[in-house]
């Protein structure tokens, strides 16, 4: 699943590095600047993705080992 999430952040990231780069290039700024702008913005955009992902994932692995235990100890409570 880390695969899954490091790819989505990556996609998503380098996608908003042009939009930010073309956004600056319209707004006529110097390339450099869009350049650094754009990368400061995908990195942190990668990395939010990536800590979002991840603790979204943990949520909800724990909530469906939590579900799994109270099937488990209702069944065996039942028998």
């Amino acid at each position: 699943m880390d695969k899954t999430i490091r790819n989505i952040a990556i996609r998503v990231s380098v996608l908003l590095f042009f939009v930010m780069a073309l956004v600056g290039w319209i707004c006529e700024h110097e390339p450099v600047v869009c350049t650094q702008r754009a990368l400061i913005g995908a990195t942190a955009l990668y990395l939010t993705v990536r800590i979002a992902g991840n603790l979204i994932m943990r949520i909800l692995v724990d909530a469906m080992a939590r579900e799994q235990a109270l099937r488990h100890n209702r069944k065996n409570q039942h028998s």
